[in-house]
Protein backbone atom coordinates (compact mmCIF):
# COMPACT_ATOMS: atom_id res chain seq x y z
CA UNK A 1 0.00 0.00 0.00
CA UNK A 2 1.27 3.26 -0.98
CA UNK A 3 1.92 6.14 1.55
CA UNK A 4 0.05 8.79 1.50
CA UNK A 5 1.51 12.53 2.46
CA UNK A 6 -2.01 14.09 2.75
CA UNK A 7 -5.36 13.29 3.61
CA UNK A 8 -7.43 14.51 0.36
CA UNK A 9 -10.08 17.38 1.08
CA UNK A 10 -12.45 18.23 -1.41
CA UNK A 11 -13.23 21.34 -0.28
CA UNK A 12 -9.90 22.28 0.61
CA UNK A 13 -8.77 22.01 -2.82
CA UNK A 14 -11.49 24.07 -4.03
CA UNK A 15 -11.16 27.06 -1.48
CA UNK A 16 -7.45 26.96 -2.47
CA UNK A 17 -7.79 27.06 -5.77
CA UNK A 18 -10.25 29.65 -6.02
CA UNK A 19 -7.86 31.96 -4.34
CA UNK A 20 -5.28 31.07 -6.78
CA UNK A 21 -7.20 32.00 -9.71
CA UNK A 22 -7.66 35.81 -8.18
CA UNK A 23 -4.61 35.94 -7.20
CA UNK A 24 -3.45 34.53 -10.87
CA UNK A 25 -5.62 37.22 -12.54
CA UNK A 26 -4.53 40.28 -10.50
CA UNK A 27 -0.29 39.34 -11.15
CA UNK A 28 -0.41 37.72 -14.86
CA UNK A 29 -0.42 41.53 -15.97
CA UNK A 30 2.11 42.66 -13.26
CA UNK A 31 4.76 40.31 -12.55
CA UNK A 32 4.78 37.57 -15.22
CA UNK A 33 7.53 35.57 -14.81
CA UNK A 34 6.80 34.99 -11.06
CA UNK A 35 3.37 33.88 -11.61
CA UNK A 36 4.11 31.91 -14.09
CA UNK A 37 7.17 30.20 -12.25
CA UNK A 38 4.27 29.48 -9.53
CA UNK A 39 1.95 28.43 -11.46
CA UNK A 40 4.13 26.18 -12.74
CA UNK A 41 4.88 25.23 -9.49
CA UNK A 42 1.79 24.01 -8.83
CA UNK A 43 0.33 22.92 -11.81
CA UNK A 44 3.56 20.21 -11.32
CA UNK A 45 1.95 19.03 -7.90
CA UNK A 46 -1.10 18.71 -9.06
CA UNK A 47 -0.43 16.29 -11.61
CA UNK A 48 2.20 14.11 -9.55
CA UNK A 49 -0.50 14.24 -7.04
CA UNK A 50 -2.98 13.19 -9.63
CA UNK A 51 -0.35 10.67 -11.45
CA UNK A 52 0.63 9.02 -8.03
CA UNK A 53 -2.37 8.73 -6.73
CA UNK A 54 -3.94 7.62 -10.24
CA UNK A 55 -7.22 9.37 -9.60
CA UNK A 56 -8.39 12.36 -12.40
CA UNK A 57 -10.82 13.94 -9.89
CA UNK A 58 -6.91 15.19 -8.17
CA UNK A 59 -6.64 17.13 -11.53
CA UNK A 60 -10.15 17.66 -12.42
CA UNK A 61 -11.07 19.52 -9.37
CA UNK A 62 -8.50 22.17 -8.57
CA UNK A 63 -8.30 23.28 -12.70
CA UNK A 64 -12.34 23.88 -12.33
CA UNK A 65 -11.84 25.87 -9.13
CA UNK A 66 -8.99 27.70 -10.75
CA UNK A 67 -10.60 28.49 -13.64
CA UNK A 68 -14.16 29.46 -11.34
CA UNK A 69 -11.58 32.22 -9.38
CA UNK A 70 -10.27 33.41 -12.52
CA UNK A 71 -13.59 34.42 -13.89
CA UNK A 72 -15.49 35.35 -10.77
CA UNK A 73 -12.12 38.20 -10.39
CA UNK A 74 -12.42 39.50 -14.13
CA UNK A 75 -16.27 39.62 -13.55
CA UNK A 76 -16.08 41.39 -10.49
CA UNK A 77 -13.56 43.98 -11.57
CA UNK A 78 -15.74 44.52 -14.63
CA UNK A 79 -19.09 44.87 -13.60
CA UNK A 80 -17.80 47.67 -10.75
CA UNK A 81 -15.76 49.90 -13.19
CA UNK A 82 -18.31 49.41 -15.85
CA UNK A 83 -20.44 51.94 -14.29
CA UNK A 84 -20.95 55.94 -16.11
CA UNK A 85 -20.95 58.52 -14.19
CA UNK A 86 -23.46 61.45 -13.73
CA UNK A 87 -22.59 64.53 -12.38
CA UNK A 88 -25.64 65.52 -9.54
CA UNK A 89 -26.42 69.38 -8.22
CA UNK A 90 -27.80 67.72 -4.98
CA UNK A 91 -27.25 64.55 -3.58
CA UNK A 92 -29.16 63.18 -0.56
CA UNK A 93 -27.56 59.81 1.31
CA UNK A 94 -27.71 58.39 4.31
CA UNK A 95 -24.54 57.46 6.79
CA UNK A 96 -23.97 54.33 7.45
CA UNK A 97 -20.32 54.28 8.17
CA UNK A 98 -17.86 57.28 9.59
CA UNK A 99 -14.21 58.13 10.87
CA UNK A 100 -11.97 60.86 10.94
CA UNK A 101 -9.64 60.46 7.76
CA UNK A 102 -5.72 61.63 7.89
CA UNK A 103 -6.38 65.05 6.41
CA UNK A 104 -9.00 65.56 9.11
CA UNK A 105 -11.98 65.52 6.71
CA UNK A 106 -14.79 63.15 8.40
CA UNK A 107 -14.66 60.31 6.25
CA UNK A 108 -18.47 58.69 5.42
CA UNK A 109 -19.89 55.47 3.66
CA UNK A 110 -23.50 56.37 2.62
CA UNK A 111 -26.52 54.64 1.43
CA UNK A 112 -29.96 55.26 -0.03
CA UNK A 113 -27.84 57.47 -2.54
CA UNK A 114 -30.23 59.48 -4.82
CA UNK A 115 -28.41 62.06 -7.48
CA UNK A 116 -31.10 65.23 -8.15
CA UNK A 117 -33.72 63.14 -6.15
CA UNK A 118 -33.15 59.90 -8.61
CA UNK A 119 -32.04 56.92 -6.88
CA UNK A 120 -29.13 55.15 -8.21
CA UNK A 121 -27.68 51.52 -7.40
CA UNK A 122 -24.63 52.88 -5.57
CA UNK A 123 -23.38 53.75 -1.97
CA UNK A 124 -21.26 56.45 -1.46
CA UNK A 125 -17.98 57.48 -0.45
CA UNK A 126 -18.01 61.04 0.75
CA UNK A 127 -14.94 63.19 2.67
CA UNK A 128 -16.83 65.90 4.31
CA UNK A 129 -14.56 69.02 5.39
CA UNK A 130 -14.79 71.85 8.03
CA UNK A 131 -15.06 71.61 11.91
CA UNK A 132 -18.50 73.26 12.79
CA UNK A 133 -20.84 72.13 15.33
CA UNK A 134 -22.69 70.21 12.57
CA UNK A 135 -19.88 68.53 11.28
CA UNK A 136 -19.30 67.27 14.88
CA UNK A 137 -23.08 66.18 15.26
CA UNK A 138 -23.36 63.96 12.54
CA UNK A 139 -23.84 60.78 13.08
CA UNK A 140 -24.36 56.91 12.14
CA UNK A 141 -27.79 56.96 10.61
CA UNK A 142 -27.58 60.76 9.55
CA UNK A 143 -29.60 61.66 6.31
CA UNK A 144 -28.30 64.51 4.40
CA UNK A 145 -28.59 66.59 1.49
CA UNK A 146 -25.33 68.50 -0.02
CA UNK A 147 -23.98 69.94 -3.23
CA UNK A 148 -20.63 68.30 -3.78
CA UNK A 149 -17.65 70.14 -4.52
CA UNK A 150 -16.10 67.06 -6.75
CA UNK A 151 -17.46 63.89 -7.47
CA UNK A 152 -15.49 60.96 -9.45
CA UNK A 153 -15.76 57.32 -9.72
CA UNK A 154 -14.22 55.48 -7.22
CA UNK A 155 -10.74 53.52 -7.78
CA UNK A 156 -11.09 49.79 -7.43
CA UNK A 157 -7.53 49.54 -7.21
CA UNK A 158 -5.64 51.49 -3.52
CA UNK A 159 -1.78 51.11 -4.19
CA UNK A 160 -2.28 48.84 -7.38
CA UNK A 161 -4.20 46.47 -4.92
CA UNK A 162 -8.06 45.64 -5.31
CA UNK A 163 -10.01 47.38 -2.46
CA UNK A 164 -12.13 44.64 -1.79
CA UNK A 165 -13.97 47.08 0.94
CA UNK A 166 -15.15 49.37 -2.13
CA UNK A 167 -16.13 45.83 -4.02
CA UNK A 168 -18.71 44.66 -1.03
CA UNK A 169 -19.68 47.91 0.03
CA UNK A 170 -20.90 48.82 -3.48
CA UNK A 171 -18.64 52.29 -2.86
CA UNK A 172 -18.80 53.30 -6.56
CA UNK A 173 -18.71 56.81 -6.21
CA UNK A 174 -16.66 59.02 -4.20
CA UNK A 175 -17.75 62.77 -3.54
CA UNK A 176 -16.50 65.94 -1.72
CA UNK A 177 -18.21 68.45 -0.11
CA UNK A 178 -17.87 71.61 2.45
CA UNK A 179 -19.97 71.47 5.81
CA UNK A 180 -21.73 75.18 4.79
CA UNK A 181 -23.53 73.34 1.34
CA UNK A 182 -24.33 70.73 3.88
CA UNK A 183 -28.08 69.82 5.25
CA UNK A 184 -28.99 67.56 8.08
CA UNK A 185 -32.25 66.30 6.76
CA UNK A 186 -33.38 63.35 9.50
CA UNK A 187 -32.14 60.52 11.76
CA UNK A 188 -32.97 56.83 10.02
CA UNK A 189 -31.15 54.11 11.52
CA UNK A 190 -31.20 50.38 10.89
CA UNK A 191 -32.69 47.74 13.18
CA UNK A 192 -28.86 46.74 13.59
CA UNK A 193 -27.94 50.37 13.92
CA UNK A 194 -30.60 51.28 16.44
CA UNK A 195 -29.75 48.27 18.47
CA UNK A 196 -26.09 49.11 18.65
CA UNK A 197 -26.58 53.17 19.74
CA UNK A 198 -29.09 51.60 22.48
CA UNK A 199 -26.42 49.13 23.75
CA UNK A 200 -23.62 51.79 23.88
CA UNK A 201 -25.93 54.01 25.72
CA UNK A 202 -26.72 51.56 27.77
CA UNK A 203 -22.47 50.76 28.66
CA UNK A 204 -21.90 53.78 29.47
CA UNK A 205 -24.33 53.72 32.70
CA UNK A 206 -20.97 51.54 34.11
CA UNK A 207 -18.19 51.56 31.84
CA UNK A 208 -15.59 55.02 31.94
CA UNK A 209 -15.95 57.07 28.61
CA UNK A 210 -12.77 55.01 27.40
CA UNK A 211 -14.00 51.79 28.06
CA UNK A 212 -17.61 51.81 26.46
CA UNK A 213 -15.18 53.09 23.59
CA UNK A 214 -13.22 49.47 23.95
CA UNK A 215 -16.05 47.36 24.88
CA UNK A 216 -18.07 48.76 22.10
CA UNK A 217 -15.38 47.95 19.69
CA UNK A 218 -14.86 44.90 21.58
CA UNK A 219 -18.91 43.60 21.22
CA UNK A 220 -19.19 44.97 17.36
CA UNK A 221 -16.10 45.66 15.87
CA UNK A 222 -16.44 49.39 15.41
CA UNK A 223 -13.51 50.97 16.82
CA UNK A 224 -13.54 54.35 14.26
CA UNK A 225 -14.28 56.31 17.54
CA UNK A 226 -11.82 54.78 19.80
CA UNK A 227 -8.83 57.40 20.10
CA UNK A 228 -5.71 57.18 17.99
CA UNK A 229 -3.45 57.18 20.77
CA UNK A 230 -5.34 54.21 22.51
CA UNK A 231 -5.70 51.99 19.29
CA UNK A 232 -2.41 52.62 18.41
CA UNK A 233 -1.32 51.12 21.71
CA UNK A 234 -3.50 47.96 21.24
CA UNK A 235 -1.79 47.79 17.93
CA UNK A 236 1.62 48.02 18.70
CA UNK A 237 1.35 45.38 21.40
CA UNK A 238 -0.35 43.12 18.71
CA UNK A 239 -3.79 42.76 20.46
CA UNK A 240 -5.61 45.18 18.23
CA UNK A 241 -7.58 41.85 17.24
CA UNK A 242 -9.33 41.83 20.46
CA UNK A 243 -11.24 45.24 18.66
CA UNK A 244 -11.96 43.61 15.54
CA UNK A 245 -14.94 41.05 16.39
CA UNK A 246 -13.04 38.04 15.51
CA UNK A 247 -13.26 33.90 16.20
CA UNK A 248 -12.06 34.97 19.77
CA UNK A 249 -15.14 36.80 20.13
CA UNK A 250 -17.95 34.07 18.27
CA UNK A 251 -16.19 31.29 20.50
CA UNK A 252 -16.57 33.09 23.63
CA UNK A 253 -20.17 33.82 22.58
CA UNK A 254 -20.85 30.06 21.38
CA UNK A 255 -19.89 28.71 24.54
CA UNK A 256 -21.96 31.02 26.97
CA UNK A 257 -25.05 30.40 24.70
CA UNK A 258 -24.29 26.33 25.01
CA UNK A 259 -23.71 26.61 28.53
CA UNK A 260 -26.45 28.32 29.32
CA UNK A 261 -29.09 26.08 27.01
CA UNK A 262 -27.49 22.85 28.53
CA UNK A 263 -28.80 24.23 31.91
CA UNK A 264 -31.95 24.72 30.60
CA UNK A 265 -31.89 21.43 29.19
CA UNK A 266 -32.77 22.03 25.97
CA UNK A 267 -32.54 19.34 23.51
CA UNK A 268 -29.55 18.54 21.38
CA UNK A 269 -30.47 19.55 17.93
CA UNK A 270 -32.79 22.72 19.14
CA UNK A 271 -29.71 23.95 20.89
CA UNK A 272 -27.95 23.78 17.51
CA UNK A 273 -30.80 25.63 15.93
CA UNK A 274 -30.80 28.57 18.66
CA UNK A 275 -27.02 28.78 18.51
CA UNK A 276 -27.81 29.22 14.51
CA UNK A 277 -30.13 31.98 14.99
CA UNK A 278 -28.43 33.61 17.50
CA UNK A 279 -24.78 34.07 15.54
CA UNK A 280 -26.66 34.81 12.51
CA UNK A 281 -28.18 37.74 14.33
CA UNK A 282 -25.27 38.40 15.68
CA UNK A 283 -23.16 38.44 12.40
CA UNK A 284 -26.26 40.80 11.06
CA UNK A 285 -25.28 43.63 13.82
CA UNK A 286 -21.77 42.67 13.12
CA UNK A 287 -22.69 43.87 9.36
CA UNK A 288 -21.49 40.25 8.36
CA UNK A 289 -17.95 40.66 8.60
CA UNK A 290 -15.48 37.63 7.49
CA UNK A 291 -13.98 36.63 10.71
CA UNK A 292 -17.92 36.78 12.33
CA UNK A 293 -18.86 34.45 9.31
CA UNK A 294 -15.93 32.22 10.20
CA UNK A 295 -16.19 31.68 12.90
CA UNK A 296 -19.76 31.38 12.84
CA UNK A 297 -20.02 28.55 10.48
CA UNK A 298 -16.95 26.66 12.19
CA UNK A 299 -18.63 26.94 14.99
CA UNK A 300 -22.25 25.13 13.41
CA UNK A 301 -20.11 22.56 12.10
CA UNK A 302 -18.65 21.60 15.45
CA UNK A 303 -21.86 21.55 16.92
CA UNK A 304 -23.55 19.84 13.83
CA UNK A 305 -21.28 16.46 13.45
CA UNK A 306 -21.54 14.59 16.40
CA UNK A 307 -25.25 14.96 15.92
CA UNK A 308 -24.81 13.35 12.63
CA UNK A 309 -22.45 10.88 13.70
CA UNK A 310 -19.34 12.40 12.02
CA UNK A 311 -15.84 13.77 13.07
CA UNK A 312 -15.28 17.05 13.08
CA UNK A 313 -12.66 18.22 10.71
CA UNK A 314 -11.61 22.03 11.24
CA UNK A 315 -9.41 22.43 8.18
CA UNK A 316 -12.91 21.30 5.86
CA UNK A 317 -14.91 23.18 8.10
CA UNK A 318 -12.24 26.45 7.23
CA UNK A 319 -12.29 25.49 3.60
CA UNK A 320 -16.17 25.16 3.37
CA UNK A 321 -16.49 28.82 5.44
CA UNK A 322 -13.49 30.39 2.98
CA UNK A 323 -16.03 28.89 -0.30
CA UNK A 324 -18.74 30.98 1.46
CA UNK A 325 -16.90 34.24 1.78
CA UNK A 326 -15.37 34.18 -1.47
CA UNK A 327 -18.63 33.30 -3.57
CA UNK A 328 -20.06 36.76 -1.86
CA UNK A 329 -16.87 38.58 -2.60
CA UNK A 330 -14.45 37.29 -4.89
CA UNK A 331 -12.01 40.02 -4.21
CA UNK A 332 -12.21 39.16 -0.18
CA UNK A 333 -8.45 37.43 -1.23
CA UNK A 334 -7.34 41.29 -0.60
CA UNK A 335 -8.62 42.25 2.06
CA UNK A 336 -7.10 42.01 5.14
CA UNK A 337 -9.32 41.18 7.72
CA UNK A 338 -10.32 38.29 5.98
CA UNK A 339 -6.55 36.97 5.46
CA UNK A 340 -6.33 37.97 8.67
CA UNK A 341 -8.90 35.56 10.14
CA UNK A 342 -7.99 32.71 8.05
CA UNK A 343 -4.79 33.05 8.35
CA UNK A 344 -4.76 32.65 12.41
CA UNK A 345 -7.24 29.35 11.95
CA UNK A 346 -4.72 28.07 9.71
CA UNK A 347 -1.98 28.65 12.18
CA UNK A 348 -3.93 26.77 14.83
CA UNK A 349 -4.94 23.91 12.83
CA UNK A 350 -1.19 23.02 11.37
CA UNK A 351 1.22 24.28 14.11
CA UNK A 352 -0.73 24.27 17.72
CA UNK A 353 -0.36 20.58 18.29
CA UNK A 354 3.05 20.70 16.79
CA UNK A 355 4.47 23.09 18.70
CA UNK A 356 2.47 22.12 21.49
CA UNK A 357 3.90 18.92 21.53
CA UNK A 358 7.73 20.49 21.61
CA UNK A 359 6.76 22.60 24.65
CA UNK A 360 6.00 19.80 26.71
CA UNK A 361 8.86 18.42 26.77
CA UNK A 362 10.18 21.77 29.21
CA UNK A 363 8.90 22.17 32.68
CA UNK A 364 6.61 25.11 31.79
CA UNK A 365 3.09 24.66 33.84
CA UNK A 366 0.35 22.84 31.12
CA UNK A 367 -1.57 25.97 31.30
CA UNK A 368 1.88 28.45 30.19
CA UNK A 369 2.56 25.57 27.26
CA UNK A 370 -1.36 25.85 26.08
CA UNK A 371 -1.07 29.53 26.44
CA UNK A 372 2.38 29.86 24.72
CA UNK A 373 1.37 27.16 21.81
CA UNK A 374 -1.21 28.82 20.89
CA UNK A 375 0.20 32.11 20.40
CA UNK A 376 3.37 31.27 18.64
CA UNK A 377 0.97 29.33 15.92
CA UNK A 378 -1.13 32.34 15.51
CA UNK A 379 1.90 34.90 15.68
CA UNK A 380 3.65 32.79 13.41
CA UNK A 381 1.02 32.45 10.56
CA UNK A 382 0.48 36.22 10.61
CA UNK A 383 4.14 36.81 10.22
CA UNK A 384 4.24 37.65 6.32
CA UNK A 385 0.32 39.08 6.42
CA UNK A 386 1.65 41.97 8.92
CA UNK A 387 5.01 42.60 6.92
CA UNK A 388 2.89 43.34 4.01
CA UNK A 389 0.39 45.48 5.53
CA UNK A 390 1.75 47.10 8.30
CA UNK A 391 5.77 46.82 6.66
CA UNK A 392 6.54 45.55 9.98
CA UNK A 393 6.06 42.37 12.25
CA UNK A 394 5.23 42.51 15.86
CA UNK A 395 7.63 40.31 18.12
CA UNK A 396 6.37 41.63 21.58
CA UNK A 397 2.63 40.03 20.73
CA UNK A 398 3.34 36.40 21.41
CA UNK A 399 3.97 37.84 25.22
CA UNK A 400 1.30 40.59 25.13
CA UNK A 401 -1.35 37.89 24.09
CA UNK A 402 -0.21 35.41 26.96
CA UNK A 403 -1.34 37.95 29.40
CA UNK A 404 -4.32 40.06 27.91
CA UNK A 405 -6.00 37.46 26.34
CA UNK A 406 -7.14 35.37 29.44
CA UNK A 407 -7.88 38.99 31.08
CA UNK A 408 -9.88 39.97 27.72
CA UNK A 409 -11.85 36.34 27.92
CA UNK A 410 -13.49 37.16 31.17
CA UNK A 411 -14.10 40.67 30.25
CA UNK A 412 -15.93 39.95 27.00
CA UNK A 413 -18.00 37.50 28.31
CA UNK A 414 -19.34 39.69 31.20
CA UNK A 415 -19.74 42.90 28.73
CA UNK A 416 -21.52 40.80 25.92
CA UNK A 417 -24.16 38.75 28.75
CA UNK A 418 -24.62 42.56 30.32
CA UNK A 419 -24.78 44.19 27.15
CA UNK A 420 -27.45 41.32 25.67
CA UNK A 421 -29.51 41.34 28.75
CA UNK A 422 -29.10 45.30 28.81
CA UNK A 423 -31.73 45.08 26.00
CA UNK A 424 -34.63 44.07 27.92
CA UNK A 425 -33.28 44.73 31.54
CA UNK A 426 -31.35 48.19 31.38
CA UNK A 427 -30.61 48.48 34.79
CA UNK A 428 -28.41 44.97 34.32
CA UNK A 429 -25.87 47.68 32.46
CA UNK A 430 -25.17 49.31 35.68
CA UNK A 431 -23.44 45.66 37.20
CA UNK A 432 -20.34 46.76 34.19
CA UNK A 433 -18.98 48.75 36.87
CA UNK A 434 -17.15 46.04 38.00
CA UNK A 435 -15.18 45.91 35.11
CA UNK A 436 -14.22 49.24 34.62
CA UNK A 437 -10.72 48.03 37.09
CA UNK A 438 -10.12 44.96 34.65
CA UNK A 439 -10.58 46.99 31.26
CA UNK A 440 -8.08 49.46 32.82
CA UNK A 441 -5.59 47.12 33.45
CA UNK A 442 -5.77 45.58 30.28
CA UNK A 443 -5.25 48.66 28.61
CA UNK A 444 -2.24 50.01 31.00
CA UNK A 445 -0.41 46.58 29.91
CA UNK A 446 -1.20 46.96 26.31
CA UNK A 447 0.45 50.48 26.41
CA UNK A 448 3.57 49.19 28.35
CA UNK A 449 3.97 46.35 25.87
CA UNK A 450 3.66 49.02 23.21
CA UNK A 451 6.24 51.04 24.54
CA UNK A 452 8.74 48.03 25.06
CA UNK A 453 11.88 48.74 22.40
CA UNK A 454 11.46 45.30 20.59
CA UNK A 455 8.08 45.52 20.08
CA UNK A 456 7.82 46.30 16.42
CA UNK A 457 10.51 45.94 13.56
CA UNK A 458 10.55 46.96 9.54
CA UNK A 459 10.30 44.35 7.09
CA UNK A 460 11.45 43.49 3.76
CA UNK A 461 9.39 44.08 0.78
CA UNK A 462 5.95 41.25 0.64
CA UNK A 463 3.66 40.37 -2.01
CA UNK A 464 0.36 38.49 -2.21
CA UNK A 465 2.43 35.50 -4.06
CA UNK A 466 5.44 35.82 -0.85
CA UNK A 467 2.04 35.33 1.46
CA UNK A 468 1.22 32.65 -0.88
CA UNK A 469 4.57 30.45 -0.73
CA UNK A 470 4.97 31.44 3.32
CA UNK A 471 1.48 28.97 3.55
CA UNK A 472 2.95 26.26 1.34
CA UNK A 473 5.65 26.23 3.61
CA UNK A 474 3.25 25.99 6.89
CA UNK A 475 0.99 23.81 5.04
CA UNK A 476 4.33 20.98 4.64
CA UNK A 477 5.30 21.87 8.07
CA UNK A 478 2.23 21.60 9.75
CA UNK A 479 0.08 18.10 11.16
CA UNK A 480 -1.82 17.84 8.12
CA UNK A 481 1.14 16.69 6.14
CA UNK A 482 1.73 13.17 7.09
CA UNK A 483 5.18 12.61 4.90
CA UNK A 484 8.84 11.76 6.59
CA UNK A 485 10.20 14.98 7.60
CA UNK A 486 13.11 14.44 5.53
CA UNK A 487 10.08 14.44 2.58
CA UNK A 488 8.99 17.62 4.53
CA UNK A 489 12.29 19.50 4.05
CA UNK A 490 13.25 18.38 0.72
CA UNK A 491 9.78 19.70 -0.57
CA UNK A 492 10.10 22.86 1.33
CA UNK A 493 13.54 23.98 0.11
CA UNK A 494 12.63 25.37 -3.27
CA UNK A 495 10.10 26.82 -2.08
CA UNK A 496 11.81 28.82 0.23
CA UNK A 497 14.38 29.40 -1.99
CA UNK A 498 11.78 31.10 -4.62
CA UNK A 499 10.31 33.12 -1.31
CA UNK A 500 13.73 34.90 -0.93
CA UNK A 501 14.26 35.18 -4.74
CA UNK A 502 10.98 37.21 -4.60
CA UNK A 503 11.59 39.05 -1.23
CA UNK A 504 14.92 40.44 -2.50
Amino acid sequence: MKSRWFNFRPLCVVFVFLLLGSLFAFYISKTLAITIIVSLIFVGLILFTAITRKKIIYAILPIIAFCLGLGLYNLSVHNFNKTTLETPSIIEARIYNMKRAEDNSLAVSADSVKFDNKKVNTNLSIYIYDNSELFENLQIGSVIKFTPTNLYKSDLFYNEIPNSTRYSENLKYTAIANIENLTYLKTDKTFAETIKSYIKNNLGKGLTNENVEIAYSALFGEKEMLPEGQYNAFQLSGVAHILAVSGLHVSIIVAILYKLLDLLKIKRWWKVVLVFIAILFYAYVCNFSYSVIRAGIMSLLMLIAPLVYREYDSLAALSFAGIVIYLINPLCVFDISFLMSFACSIGIIMLYKPIKSALNHTKMPAWLVNSLALSLSVEISLLFIMAFFFKRFNLIAIVSNIVIIPLFTIAFAVIFVCAMLSLIMPFIAHALVIINPLLNLISVIAIMFANTPISNFSTIHMNYISIMLYFVVIFLLGRICIAKKEYKCALCLPIVAILIMIMI
